[in-house]
């Protein structure tokens, strides 16, 4: 009888659910509410003419920019992240319209999430190839911060 009360404790802590981790409180779909680019000291709010939505998921990330009004595509890229302390970093794999040099960069933001919404700041670099070398080469970078929605859950 004994062994049975030791033993009932254990299967109970073995049965609970696991802790959240960290960047799951990311999941799901956002969308960008408001922005600041550069020397901006206030947010603008984004134009009705654009719609930025973001998906995250335990691993990867994908973004879409497009015009409501005809469906037509203005943007996209996507990639993998990971969460390290209240860093936020993508690792971006893809990007529409091709052409540009930032898949393969990589870009750390500070995050937080307040509710149903979620800030990321940072800075992202300016990059270009070199085509002696094929390296990807920083040449400036930009303050941004961006406010995202959520719009859905995973």
């Amino acid at each position: 009888m004994k062994s049975l009360i030791i033993l009932i404790p254990l299967l109970v802590g073995f049965m609970q659910a696991p802790k959240d981790l960290p960047g799951d409180e990311l999941l799901g779909s956002w969308s960008l509410v408001q922005y600041k680019y550069g020397q901006d000291a206030e947010y603008n709010d984004v134009p009705e003419f654009m719609y930025y939505v973001k998906n995250v998921t335990k691993s990867h990330f994908s973004w879409c920019s497009y015009n409501p009004e005809d469906g037509k595509v203005i943007g996209a890229g996507g990639g993998t992240y990971i969460i390290d302390g209240m860093d936020y970093i993508e690792s971006t794999n893809f990007w529409y319209p091709s052409g540009t040099s930032i898949p393969g960069t990589k870009t750390t933001f500070n995050y937080k999430v307040e509710g149903n919404m979620w800030t990321i700041s940072g800075y992202i670099k300016e990059v270009e190839l070199n085509p002696a070398t094929g390296d990807i080469a920083p040449i400036d970078s930009i303050f941004i911060s961006e406010v995202w929605q959520r719009i859905g859950g995973i």
